[in-house]
């Protein structure tokens, strides 16, 4: 977990590491390789040679190169050094959405008097100038905004005229390693099991009792997560098809760190210390994904993390990530990163409190951080929590003051905290953008966030907000 809060809150997600994944077992045991080639193609020859060693293709990205793959884990070595592979990892495992479901039910989930809803949309309210910027221009579906999160409620009443068709589930069937029997692999299967990624298409697009910061513009969901856990080549799946469909904004309220360096494992017992392989396919891969994106003319919105991490300094996500797997046998050296905001041209988000201050979780640093909004915090609810007055503190309402109200699942309404929250608000922006000015390149997105789509900051609040404040109304009001 990244944050001691996550059991009540929607919040970013992460990637898991497990010890057995850097390892080779014993004889025969199968493990799930990332794969990528040294050019953006697979050898055609690639399918036979896995099944001559009792192997089988998982999944694959043939744009970039990359491939996942089932095989007996004495085979590493023999993959390891064939001449078209530049790497090869044991697969990352990336965490589903963190919500507690009895949590939710109970208290997050609600269902607002709607005559009160828009005075509960306090965050939303900020970024568009209590709706003024709704007179200036609400998108229209000429310009898509593509979300790859957990999937969305195509039948929720605030979304469903928003959602264009071509919306894809990138699940396999079966889900993550065979083990969610109820995925079917079906394209069309892009429902949202969690309710994270309607959440996010809410503070984007929603026009019915809520109000997202761009109620016209299209949606469209990519979903990776299903009930489970996903894989890195499952994202960059959903980059490339994204991509290919012509989506102009993608907004990825996801992430996670790696490092730049080496893992260990050290034995509890013996304390013999192991050099471990690290997640250069993965990475690789992503990055070719992203650079696919951007060469195709789509714009990249992300999350940074929710660790209160000053991510310009490498040594603190280190650190962190030692902090981390303390206990677990698993160290690093070297640089830590996050993913996807540390690549070229991302757009990458922290997030600020009702009172527009760096909420206490996001991360933040100089020359990481492109552009703010509000996610929400959790001061109070962490106050009462701490006093034995949770019943208090829902009985007063005090959670529609510092939580981001938005569409969820089955029809719900819930509340959430987080850059996850921030993330979506910031892709609706940009896509008001686009809708105003016509296609636009990362860097000219760049130049009119900086310069007209922002409350400005000044100083040392450049290293935690950027360019500034995100704001509707700004971007709109220019000529």
């Amino acid at each position: 977990m990244k944050r001691k809060w996550m059991f009540v809150l929607i919040v970013f997600m992460m990637i898991v590491l497990s010890s057995n994944a850097f390892m080779e077992s014993g004889d025969s045991e199968f493990i799930y390789y990332s794969i990528v080639f040294d050019s953006n193609s697979i050898p055609d020859n690639f399918e036979d040679y896995i099944a001559e060693i009792n192997g089988e293709i998982v999944y694959t990205v043939a744009e970039i190169g990359f491939l996942q793959i089932k095989a007996p884990s004495e085979t590493y070595n023999t993959l390891k050094s064939l001449k078209d592979v530049e790497s090869i990892n044991p697969s990352m495992e990336w965490y589903k959405p963190q919500m507690n479901e009895a949590q939710l039910n109970n208290e997050f989930v609600v269902m607002p008097d709607p005559d009160k809803m828009w005075d509960l949309q306090w965050d939303i309210r900020q970024v568009t100038n209590d709706g003024k910027s709704y007179e200036l221009g609400m998108g229209s579906h000429n310009v898509i905004v593509g979300i790859i999160d957990s999937g969305i409620d195509r039948d929720h009443p605030d979304l469903i005229e928003n959602i264009v068709s071509g919306s894809k589930n990138l699940v396999p069937a079966g889900g993550f390693q065979g083990t969610e029997s109820y995925e079917s692999g079906n394209i069309n299967d892009f429902d949202d099991l969690v309710g994270h990624g309607t959440h996010c298409a809410g503070t984007i697009a929603a026009n019915g009792k809520m109000k997202g910061v761009a109620p016209n513009v299209g949606i469209r969901a990519y979903r990776v997560f299903g009930g489970g856990n996903a894989e890195t080549i499952w994202i960059t799946k959903a980059l490339v098809e994204a991509a290919n469909d012509g989506v102009d904004v993608i907004s990825m309220s996801l992430g996670d760190y790696s490092i730049k360096g080496n893992a260990f494992y050290t034995d509890p017992e013996t304390g013999k210390k192991e050099k471990l392989d690290n997640f250069v396919a993965d990475i690789t891969a992503y990055k070719r994904a992203v650079q696919y994106v951007q060469d195709k003319g789509s714009i990249i919105v992300a999350s940074t993390g929710n660790d209160a991490l000053n991510m310009a300094s490498k040594k603190n996500v280190t650190n962190f990530m030692n902090d981390l797997y303390e206990g677990t046998g698993i160290s690093f050296t070297g640089a830590g990163f996050d993913l996807p905001s540390a690549f070229s041209g991302v757009i990458t988000v922290s997030a600020t409190n009702p009172q527009m201050e760096l909420a206490s979780y996001s991360s933040y640093g100089a020359g990481i951080i492109d552009v703010t909004a509000p996610g929400g915090d959790v001061d109070l609810y962490m106050e009462y929590m701490m006093n034995g007055q949770l019943d208090k503190y829902f009985e007063e309402e005090l959670h529609y003051q510092e939580f981001c109200l938005s569409t969820s699942k089955d029809g719900y309404y819930s509340m959430g905290v987080g850059t996850s929250m921030a993330t979506p608000k910031v892709s609706a922006v940009v896509a008001l953008l686009i809708d105003k000015y016509g296609k636009l390149s990362p860097n000219q997105i760049d130049q009119l966030l900086k310069k007209q789509a922002t409350e400005s900051v000044k100083g040392n609040d450049k290293k935690i907000f950027g360019s500034g404040h995100i704001n509707a109304f700004n971007a709109l009001q220019v000529e």
